[in-house]
């Protein structure tokens, strides 16, 4: 038994990308799957800091907008975002744990989306004393001029990896001492976030300044985000996964966290392919057979017709309720199905919580599937093993 058939580390775009086409299979006749988000931060990572860009200007988002319309998703399709600092990823046997600082998780996969580095609250500041590397070194030349000419005699706090020095070491040379300098080093885990009075919040102290300088070019040379799980990675700590996003049997990467180049266009883009092979994977593990998810993948994908079924009820499947629902003139009302509010529906609804079998609730309440079905053909309900 575990709590979900995939679990996401991380909700900015590559994470709620994924976690929405692990969870929104629209094919036909299709059995979907239960789908949890973990994250140390709300929805949006970096995306949510200011205006962002898929291509271009054509092609962009003011800030919130891209954030809002994915939880938009996220919220019709009833996907579970479960606060907590994943602090280990490791298989064992069949599943997978995502052990957080409050407790453990398991999965048949999971998809690590947590960005370069672990954001916190720092869109709350961003602007306001808080700033990042930007726009290259020409750029932060002439703006690191003109912030140690205005600040002359305040205190700049640089936090960043121990890549940050090529960062730390242009400004000195500009500062000549104008400013005082500062350094927090994150090791992934040890920043618990930032707070009014610029100050930066870690396991051991408080750090103050007047300004707050985020260094994306360390992360970009050195992520301390992966240390959550051991596989393969290159020489500054990204992970390495194929051109689906798969890094090892039920495990795979996306977004930032999968290396250069750095952007939401490619976030969203392996989010969305990491969902549908987690899917897939899942599915694999649970039926023996591939999942008809035709159009993103042929019906002749693995040589053989794939037949849009939806698997036979064994009494060994535990069914979990995916959507939530109302309770209107009589009638329960989910996304895209409804029931008869009688008792018997609602002591089915209550039993589907993926921690009884379908044999032990067809002894109870006898013929079911009807309502099974219907369940699944509206997207509302999975079967996990």
């Amino acid at each position: 038994m575990y709590d979900s058939d995939v679990i996401i580390i991380g909700a900015g775009p590559a994470g709620l990308s994924a976690a929405i086409r692990a969870r929104r299979v629209r094919t036909y006749n299709l059995l979907t799957s239960s789908v949890m988000v973990i994250s140390n931060h709300p929805p949006g990572g970096l995306s949510d800091w200011t205006k962002v860009r898929m291509t271009g200007d054509g092609w962009s988002y003011e800030k919130g907008e891209l954030i809002g319309k994915l939880m938009k998703d996220i919220d019709d399709y009833s996907i579970p975002i479960i606060e907590g600092k994943v602090q280990k990823i490791e298989r064992e046997g069949d599943t997978y744990r995502v052990i957080t600082d409050e407790r453990e998780y398991r999965s048949l996969a999971v998809v690590v989306a947590t960005g370069m580095r672990m954001t916190c609250n720092e869109n709350e500041y961003f602007g306001l004393g808080l700033f990042g590397t930007l726009k290259g070194y020409r750029f932060m030349e002439d703006y690191f001029e003109e912030l140690c000419e205005k600040e002359k005699g305040k205190t700049i706090v640089f936090v960043g990896t121990e890549e940050m020095e090529h960062t730390v070491g242009l400004f000195e040379k500009i500062n000549q001492g104008r400013m005082k300098v500062k350094k927090v080093l994150d090791h992934g885990m040890n920043i618990k976030g930032y707070r009014e009075g610029m100050y930066v919040l870690t396991e051991d102290e408080e750090i103050s300044g007047d300004r707050i300088l985020i260094d994306f070019e360390s992360y970009m040379l050195k992520t301390p985000t992966s240390d959550i799980v051991q596989c393969e990675k290159d020489d500054n700590g990204f992970i390495q996964s194929d051109r689906r996003c798969k890094v090892k049997d039920g495990l795979f990467a996306a977004g930032d966290i999968s290396g250069p180049p750095f952007s939401l266009a490619k976030a969203v883009g392996e989010g969305t392919t990491a969902g549908l092979e987690s899917y897939r994977y899942v599915y694999r593990k649970k039926f023996g057979k591939e999942a008809p998810i035709f159009a993103f993948y042929p019906i002749h994908y693995s040589g053989e017709a794939t037949y849009f079924e939806v698997p036979e009820l064994k009494d060994e499947y535990r069914p979990r309720l995916l959507g939530s629902y109302d309770v209107i003139d009589g009638k329960i009302v989910f996304r895209e199905c409804s029931l008869d509010s009688t008792e018997f529906n609602h002591r089915l609804l209550e039993s589907c919580d993926g921690t009884r079998t379908l044999g032990e609730i067809r002894e109870e309440m006898g013929e079911v599937d009807p309502t099974i079905r219907s369940l699944i053909d509206g997207k509302d309900l999975t079967l996990e093993v």
